[in-house]
């Protein structure tokens, strides 16, 4: 706060970036709240989670192998905004502070975090992010991602570029400043948002409240870049013209900034807010079927959103065995390679499945599946760089073996009433929802499937709709079989085929070839 003071005081929120300190960031960003006081407004300095007194992770899915937190929707991101918008619950308490007057910036992911705070939220009347901002073409052109933690981007289930939350921050004053040879946010991404702004600014009649700044350095601060945010405040939040500002500052050290000295509050959650932040489904034991209906279509049109294919689909690479020609129609079965498959592994599972010359059998590679994997470096990138444009690795995969799906069911010799699709682990749930997708799709054959998206698949937001023993029972009353084991979870999908009279519709299975010819009887399959 200014130590001399008559009036409610206009306020800025400042969000920090990522320098490290075990008295928080704040610490580091301590010269930007001394400024702001000093000229005249009260600045609250928020620590991010990952570099702060009470720790949580920003890394997740950067360097701690945690892709479930795509599945679950959960963006460290969130958590800072939704502590920002809190910061400013808080100061409209005061009364030192004219609530009217609210603004917000910071350097680097403390302007990632001013650009998605100020689009949710209207209270923040200026916003100023510093060195922060990119649109996804140019963040996929230059794999920037690399240098990113998770809490730089939202999960863009929506598909929606940077610059659309732009718009949700106009036409209210918006000053952005970059670098010219910054390697996080390039030339081209930041040149395509001032153009995109600036449109956006001129047509609602307010082309003097946005500006980019470029300066030409990297990503680092300067008294200049404090200067100009503050100047930026002064017209648009203070209302005052050019003046001397005062940018001497003299930093505390920082154990006097700390709020714990060393000792958080034991029972703090933060690093296992990942797991309690975003909104899991409740999963009920429905006890009707007309209620289980209700649930499963409004189920089935949420996946269906977000999982819809691509207008464009790339080819997809099959191995395809057919038996000889004979004058009937012959079932099918698609077979779904996983990472680190052989082709002799599928000769050797599958030999049984033609033995009597009786079906053709297609075994799909989805993009990226291969006999040797993918690193896990280019894995992570992959992974991230998709969600960008609002996929996964496996949801681009699900879109492949739909498409072979639909090869399989156009060849002459096919049934395509009688189609099944069958995958070990994750392969396995991928072609379960190919068959909640493509309501043709005869039976399904799961192999070691796994038991919740934590492990797999990972699409978008999935958790908050659903978990796969649920997804799975959408497949009721098509049968659904297990080969060898049914892991207990599975139990829950047990129930709905029972609550629509069809138990018998899941089964488990020792043999392939006689499920493929529509056999199930105890011989060749157990009910249990």
């Amino acid at each position: 706060l200014p130590k001399a003071r008559a009036k409610p005081l206009p306020a800025i929120v400042y969000v920090c970036g990522h320098a490290n300190s075990p008295q928080g960031n704040k610490t580091q960003y301590q010269r930007h709240g001394i400024s702001f006081a000093k000229n005249g407004y009260a600045a609250l300095i928020l620590d991010s989670i990952q570099i702060a007194e009470t720790f949580a992770l920003h890394h997740g899915v950067h360097s701690q192998q945690m892709p479930d937190w795509y599945a679950r929707g959960y963006t460290p991101a969130g958590v800072e905004v939704w502590n920002a918008i809190r910061a400013i619950d808080y100061l409209e308490t005061r009364p030192e502070i004219d609530r009217d007057r609210i603004g917000m910036t910071g350097r680097s992911g403390g302007a990632a975090m001013t650009w998605f705070t100020a689009a949710v939220e209207p209270r923040i009347r200026v916003a100023v992010p510093v060195m922060g901002n990119s649109t996804y073409a140019a963040n996929l052109e230059a794999n920037t991602q690399q240098h990113h933690c998770d809490c730089m981007f939202c999960i863009n289930v929506y598909r929606h570029d940077m610059t659309h939350q732009g718009a949700l921050i106009a036409p209210r004053p918006l000053l952005m400043m970059h670098g010219e040879k910054d390697v996080l946010f390039p030339v081209p991404g930041y040149t395509a948002f001032e153009q995109s702004m600036a449109r956006l600014y001129t047509g609602y009649g307010h082309a003097d409240r946005f500006r980019n700044i470029v300066v030409p350095t990297g990503h680092t601060d300067s008294d200049f870049l404090r200067e100009q945010a503050i100047r930026w405040f002064d017209t648009h939040l203070m209302g005052v013209s050019e003046r001397k500002l005062d940018l001497d500052y003299s930093n505390a050290p920082p154990e006097q900034l700390a709020v714990f000295g060393g000792n958080p509050p034991a029972g703090a959650r933060n690093h296992t807010l990942h797991e309690t932040f975003t909104a899991r489904p409740p999963s009920p034991r429905y006890q009707s079927p007309a209620a289980w209906q209700t649930r499963s279509a409004a189920l089935s049109a949420a996946i269906a959103g977000l999982l819809a294919a691509p207008p464009d689909q790339p080819p997809v690479r099959t191995d395809l065995y057919k038996p000889k020609p004979g004058p009937a129609k012959v079932p099918a079965l698609l077979y779904i390679a996983a990472d680190g498959d052989d082709r002799e592994l599928h000769r050797q599972l599958l030999a049984g499945v033609n033995g009597r010359n009786s079906a053709v059998r297609m075994v799909v590679w989805p993009r990226g599946v291969n006999e040797v994997p993918w690193s896990n470096i280019f894995a992570r990138d992959t992974l991230r760089n998709a969600m960008h444009v609002g996929e996964t690795i496996d949801s681009l995969r699900l879109h492949d073996i739909r498409a072979a799906y639909r090869r399989l069911r156009e060849m002459p010799e096919v049934d395509p009433a009688r189609i099944m699709i069958a995958g070990r682990g994750v392969s396995g749930a991928l072609g379960l929802y190919a068959a909640i997708l493509e309501p043709s799709v005869w039976q399904v054959l799961l192999l070691d499937p796994p038991v919740s998206h934590r492990q797999g698949p990972i699409f978008l937001n999935i958790l908050r709709h659903t978990d796969l023993p649920e997804a799975a029972a959408l497949l009721a009353p098509r049968r659904l079989i297990f080969f060898g084991h049914m892991p207990p979870e599975y139990e829950y999908t047990r129930h709905v085929y029972g609550l629509l009279g069809k138990p018998d519709r899941i089964s488990l299975a020792m043999n392939i070839e006689y499920v493929l010819e529509g056999r199930y009887d105890h011989g060749m399959a157990s009910g249990r």
